[in-house]
C-alpha cells in the first residue's frame, strides 16, 4: 500500500520496521496518524479525518478519547515529520520486494519507472493488461497486441495484431507459393498475376481452342503439343473457315433481301403519301393512324436502314427518348435518334430538339471517315398525310482522324440535328387536320438522302 495523501481516511496502514511509539497511533483507528491534530486537553495525537468523523456523529463536541468537552485541536506538524521519516517495508515484500525506506518516500518508491519491479502497472500501449513492472519491457516490445511493428516485406508500420492479421492478407510484397509449384517457389503477391501468365507449369488452353481442339496442357508443353497436332489444328481451321464463310454469304443474303424489301416498303410508303395528297383525298383521322403504326410496325420488322419510321411514346414525361440503333445503309454507319421533348440549348423549353448520334458498328473499319451526308427527318401529321420536316447536311470535318466518329451515344459534340425542330406550341396544335402529338405518342421517319 502506497503512502496517502493527507485528505485520505484514517492512519497509515503500512507495515513499519520497527513498531510507532505510542504517541504516533491515532486513538481512533490505532494507525500511526495521518495529518495528525493534537488535542488540548489529553494531549493524544489524532487523524484529522478520524476526529471530522467522530464530531459528525457526536451531538456534542467532546474529546473521543477523554470525553473532556474542553474539546480544542492543532496541527502537529513535528509528529507528521517523525511519522514520515519512519521507515517502512514495500508493499510487494510477498512478491519478493525487499526494499525498505521512510514512509515518505514509498510513492516514489511504487510509482517511479525505476522502482518497485514487483508493483502492478497497465500496459503502456493501452491494450488493458496488467502485468509487474519487470515484465512490462518484456511484454510491450514482444508480445502486446498492440505494439507498433513494422512489415518485414513491404515495411509500412502498424499495430502487430493489424499487421500479422488483415495486412497480411493482402500486403502486396508477401511471398505466395506458386499455385503450380514451379521451380521459382514463393513469388510476391504483387507479381503473381504476371508469373502466372509465364509460368511454365501452368495450365493453359491450346491457341487452337476457338477452332475446336479443347485439349489443355502445362505452358512448358505447349510448344510440343502444337508441333504433335499441327494437321490436326491445320484440319480444324479449314473447316472453321468453311462454316464463317457459309454463315457470311447466309448473313449477307439475308441483308441484302432485307435491304430490298426496305426499299420496296419505302417505294409502298412514298406511294400511299401521293395518293392522299389532295385535300379531297384525305384519309379519315383514324385510318391514318392505323396506316402510320401498320407502316412503323413493318420497318421494325425488317432490317434496321434507312429510312425508318419509329413510333416513340410516353413524351409526356419529358425525358429524352432514344431510338433503337439503325444503319444509314447496308453495312453503313451506325446512328440512332434522339427526342428531347422540352428541347436542348437554344431549344430548351420552347420547341422539341430531335438530333442524329453515331454509334460504334461493326463495319467502321471498312466506310470512309469522317462521316458526311444529308439526312432528313420528318414528323408525321397523325390526321392528314402532310408532315413537318426538316432536312440538314453532316459535314464532320472534326472526325478526319477516322477514329472519332467511332462513339457511344449520347456525345453531344458529335451530334447532328435541330435544337428547334418544332415549336412546342405547333407540337401541341390540335385542329380538325392537324395533330402532330396524338396519344401521347408521335410518329418520326429518318431517310438519307
Amino acid at each position: 500500500m502506497a503512502i496517502a495523501t493527507p485528505n485520505e481516511i484514517g492512519g497509515y496502514e503500512n507495515k513499519f520496521v520497527d513498531t510507532p511509539h505510542d504517541r504516533f497511533v491515532c486513538k481512533i483507528c490505532l494507525h500511526p496518524c495521518r495529518n495528525p491534530h493534537l488535542t488540548g486537553c489529553c494531549g493524544h495525537n489524532f487523524c484529522k479525518s478520524c476526529l471530522d468523523n467522530a464530531m459528525h456523529v457526536k451531538t456534542a463536541v467532546v474529546c473521543p478519547f477523554c470525553q473532556n468537552e474542553e474539546f480544542s485541536t492543532l496541527p502537529n506538524k513535528q509528529a507528521d515529520r517523525e511519522i514520515r521519516d519512519l521507515h517502512v517495508i514495500c508493499t510487494n515484500k510477498e512478491r519478493g520486494c525487499e526494499w525498505q525506506g521512510e514512509l515518505k518516500s514509498i510513492n516514489n518508491h511504487l510509482g517511479n519507472s525505476d522502482g518497485c519491479q514487483f508493483e502492478d502497472v497497465k500496459c503502456s500501449n493501452d491494450c488493458g493488461k496488467e502485468l509487474q513492472r519487470q515484465y512490462l519491457t518484456s511484454h510491450v516490445e514482444t508480445e502486446c497486441p498492440y505494439r507498433k511493428v513494422d512489415c518485414q516485406y513491404c515495411h509500412i508500420t502498424g499495430e502487430h495484431q493489424f499487421i500479422e492479421g488483415e495486412h497480411k492478407e493482402q500486403c502486396p510484397k508477401l511471398p505466395l507459393p506458386c499455385p503450380n509449384k514451379c521451380e521459382v517457389g514463393s513469388v510476391p503477391r504483387e507479381d503473381m498475376e504476371a508469373h502466372r501468365k509465364e509460368c511454365p507449369f501452368e495450365m493453359i488452353q491450346c491457341e487452337y481452342h476457338n477452332v475446336g481442339c479443347e485439349e489443355r496442357m502445362m505452358r512448358k508443353r505447349k510448344k510440343e503439343h502444337e508441333e504433335e497436332k499441327m494437321k490436326v489444328h491445320l484440319l480444324m481451321t479449314k473447316l472453321k473457315l468453311a462454316k464463317t464463310e457459309d454463315s457470311l454469304t447466309s448473313t449477307e443474303a439475308k441483308l441484302t433481301s432485307a435491304e430490298v424489301r426496305l426499299g420496296s416498303l419505302e417505294v409502298m410508303v412514298h406511294r400511299l403519301i401521293k395518293s392522299t395528297g389532295s385535300s379531297n383525298r384525305l384519309i379519315e383521322s383514324a385510318q391514318w393512324s392505323s396506316h402510320l403504326s401498320t407502316m412503323a410496325t413493318k420497318y421494325e420488322s425488317i432490317a434496321q436502314i434507312c429510312p425508318i419510321i419509329v413510333k416513340m411514346l410516353k413524351l409526356s414525361d419529358k425525358t429524352k427518348k432514344a431510338s433503337d440503333p439503325f444503319y444509314s445503309h447496308y453495312k453503313g454507319y451506325r446512328i440512332c435518334f434522339t427526342v428531347y421533348p422540352t428541347g436542348i440549348n437554344d431549344g430548351e423549353g420552347t420547341h422539341m430538339s430531335v438530333f442524329l448520334y453515331l454509334m460504334k458498328g461493326p463495319h467502321d473499319d471498312e466506310l470512309t471517315w469522317p462521316l458526311r451526308g444529308k439526312f432528313e427527318l420528318k414528323l408525321f401529321n397523325q390526321i392528314s398525310d402532310c408532315e413537318h420536316h426538316s432536312s440538314f447536311v453532316i459535314y464532320n470535318d472534326r472526325n478526319a482522324d477516322g477514329t472519332a466518329g467511332r462513339v457511344s451515344v449520347g456525345e453531344k459534340a458529335l451530334g447532328w440535328g435541330k435544337q428547334k425542330f418544332i415549336s412546342k406550341e405547333d407540337l401541341h396544335k390540335v385542329t380538325p387536320t392537324c395533330q402532330y402529338l396524338k396519344d401521347d405518342c408521335i410518329f418520326l421517319q429518318v431517310n438519307k438522302l
